[in-house]
Parts: structure tokens; sequence; C-alpha cells
């Protein structure tokens, strides 16, 4: 038994638990927590007992030994100011409870417990009153306990939910690595998730590479935790993290297709995905819907959805019809759109046809093609929309994109990509309950 830098220990009417607790620990510094009445046993009773000198102590005084509010509040604005004092830390304290009214005690517990201070108590089997009262001089037996708020892990874990639901990932990553120094029975689950929180913001900001790796590393480590878990919070996170796997890796797959220089179209036909909208496009509709819901970042949004919808485009012009816009053949093209396109020709890029994203539609329209025809059916508020968000602080002008804009764009991406909101792919959601782990 090591002793403690420090101890806060509440005082009640019976000084021998108190006496027996600190000559057993021998702390170099001691807080006691008392009430008005007990206040002078430290000095009458507890101090003339001690067998040792206590570098230094403090006393605070409840206002009310029965109001639990009031004696939570003096704790949590007395010790901290007491620890400054001494320049000692939350780490280096551990609480006894074993004095003091029953609302004293809870308040002290309450005081410490998210700070991951451990406890001791003062017990024994031979009691006065029949057993039901304090325990007997020459009787005491020392227990030692744990804070079951840090052994489980419930600050962290609550923290984590909150920071990681509102896609602060980089702040997850940083509270994983700092738990998983304090606990060894839970250290497998935060150095996990510090590898899952860098895999989602890589994902977040469109590093699919990175994240792939960084969420490989993760799902491994979570794997065998919550197999031998049977906190039900931990079992779905891992669930959604297995699930998500292989949509990072088709994108990711799909990303290193597509940045090649001139990527053709035998290779994208040979994707698994050609016939339906690329899983980049849909990845960059489901990173709008996050930008919009969650961190209500319209501007962000806007952004991506425009950038999914172009994309879109291209990539259907490409896969189903052989036409690249950024260097379009007019071979391919019906005969009626030919001087429509030759306006395109772009004399910095050795003559090249580079058409935008209108006239891309409208292309795709005219060959007939069903995302053409969508198209057509919503020009009119497409333009409209799209008009503002040209005059936007992330485009040309200094207008913050209205939340409006934002809905009127992402239902017209859903209707291009032939998906219910609910069909988008979602990130995780850490959800403990409270409970921790």
């Amino acid at each position: 038994m090591t002793s403690p830098k420090t101890m806060l220990v509440s005082v009640g009417g019976s000084p021998e638990p108190v006496i027996f607790s600190l000559n057993q620990r021998r702390p170099e510094y001691v807080i006691y927590f008392t009430s008005r009445a007990s206040r002078k046993t430290v000095r009458e009773s507890i101090e003339p007992a001690l067998e040792y000198k206590p570098r230094d102590h403090e006393i605070i005084v409840t206002p009310d030994e029965e109001d639990l509010g009031a004696s939570v509040a003096e704790l949590l604005r007395e010790v901290p100011r007491i620890l400054d004092l001494w320049e000692v830390n939350f780490s280096d304290v551990v609480g006894d409870y074993t004095g003091g009214t029953k609302t004293m005690s809870a308040a002290l517990v309450l005081a410490l417990a998210e700070r991951g201070c451990p406890y001791s108590y003062v017990g024994g089997k031979s009691r006065s009153k029949e057993g039901l009262g304090v325990v007997l001089s020459g009787h005491e037996k020392m227990l030692f306990l744990d804070n079951p708020w840090d052994a489980l892990a419930v600050g962290p874990c609550r923290d984590a939910a909150l920071l990681f639901n509102r896609c602060r990932f980089m702040s997850v990553r940083d509270l994983a690595a700092r738990t998983a120094g304090r606990t060894e029975r839970h250290r497998p689950f935060f150095e996990a998730l510090q590898h899952l929180a860098e895999a989602y913001y890589a994902w977040d900001n469109f590093h699919y590479g990175r994240a792939l790796g960084a969420l490989k590393r993760g799902e491994s480590l979570l794997r065998g935790y919550a197999s031998a878990s049977a906190n039900n919070a931990v079992r779905r996170f891992y669930a959604s993290v297995e699930a998500n796997r292989p949509l990072l890796e088709r994108v990711n797959t799909e990303v290193d297709l597509l940045v090649k220089s001139t990527p053709r179209k035998k290779d994208l036909d040979s994707q698994p995905s050609c016939a339906s909208p690329p899983v980049l496009v849909i990845d960059l509709v489901a990173n709008a819907e996050r930008r919009a819901t969650i961190e209500y970042k319209f501007d962000d949004a806007v952004a991506r959805l425009y950038s999914a919808i172009e994309k879109l485009a291209k990539h259907r012009l490409l896969v189903a019809h052989g036409i690249d816009n950024s260097n379009v053949d007019l071979a391919r093209v019906p005969e009626a759109r030919h001087e429509d396109l030759k306006a395109c020709v772009n004399p910095r890029e050795d003559g090249k046809i580079q058409i935008p994203l209108h006239k891309s539609y409208e292309l795709l329209h005219a060959l007939g093609d069903p995302l053409g025809s969508a198209y057509s059916s919503c020009e009119a508020e497409l333009r409209k929309v799209l008009g503002v968000r040209n005059t936007s602080l992330l485009a040309h002008g200094f207008t913050p994109v209205s939340e409006e804009t934002y809905t009127k764009l992402f239902g017209i991406a859903l209707v291009f990509l032939g998906l219910k909101v609910d069909e988008l792919p979602k990130f995780p959601l850490l959800d403990f309950g409270g409970e921790g782990l």
C-alpha cells in the first residue's frame, strides 16, 4: 500500500475511523470535509491522535450537511483552489468517505467522480448498535475502491460519443489517446477508437486511402474487444464500422481509377458499379448532408452538392456514351448539338471542347439518357439554385447560402442519384446511454 500525496476525508461525529485511515495511509496533504459541528473534531480529536504530521492541511466546511447540491458545490469550488495552492494534481488525490453524514459522503464521491480519483473506506464487521452502528475501535479494516466512473470510463465515453457524433474526430482521437493511457481494462477499445477517429476524419476530408488504412487497423482492434464485451453500444459501433468498410474500399478503388490522367471507358466499365451512380458521388452527397445536418454549414454542403452533380454528369457521359466532357469528340455527339458545343472550344487547352455542367446535362438529354431527362424535368429550379450558389462566399459572391437553398439542391441531387435520403451511407454513431463500458 503506497501513501497517497493527498487525501480528501469526510468527518463526522466519530473521529476514530478518520484517525485510523490517516494513520494507515499517511498522506502528505489532508483536506478535511466537515460540517460546522464536526469542524472542532479535527482540532480536538483527530490531529492530536495522528501518528505523523502532514505537510499541510485545510478544512472545507459544508454550508449544509443535509443538502447534497450545496455540499457538492462547495467541494467543487474549494478542492481545486486548495490543490492549486499546494501544486497538487487530482491524479494524486484519494477520497475517503467514511465519516460525515450520508449526504456529505455522497457529495465527496460525486465531487471526485469525474476526476478519476480512487476511494478508500474504513469498514469492519464489529459495529456498535448490534452491528448497525459505527465500526468499533480496534476492529477497523481499510477498503480500497476504484473510482467506478473511471473504471467504466463513463466520462470519456460520454465525451467521445458527443464529439464523434458531431464529426469532431480529431478531438475524439486525442481524447482516446489520453484515456488509453489511464485504463488497462479498456485500453483496447480506446486504442481502436483512436484509429477509427483518424479514419473517419480522413474519410470526411476525402483522403480515402489513408482512411481505409486507419479504419482497417481500428476495426481489427475493435473486433477482439467487441467479441468479448457484453456492452451493446460497443457491439453496435463495431457492426457499423464493419458495414462501412466495403463502401470505403469501393470509393478508394474508384478514386484511384478516376485520378488517372486519362481514365478509359473500358476501365470504368470493369467496375461493378458502372451502371449505377459512382460511389464517389454518393459519398459526396452524404458528406454534404453531414455538413448541413450536423454542422449547419450550408455553404460547405452546397459546394459538395455542386461537385457531386457535376461529377455525376461527367461519369455518365464517359461510362454510358464514351464522351469525355473535358475533351468532347463531336463524332460521338448528335449532329444537332455540334454548333452549340463548338462554342465551348478552349483555346488555352489546344482547342479542346470542354463543356460545363448545364451543357453536360443537356447533352445527356439529347442522347436520350435518363439522367438527362431527370435534369430536364428540374432544369429551371436547378439553374435558380445554382445561381444562388454562384453568389455565395465559397463561389463568386459574398452572400451566405441559406438552409432553403441547400434543401432544394439536396433534393435535386437525390433525384439525380435515384436515392432516398435514408439510403445514403451513414457514419457510425456512438451511444453509450450514459453507462460507459
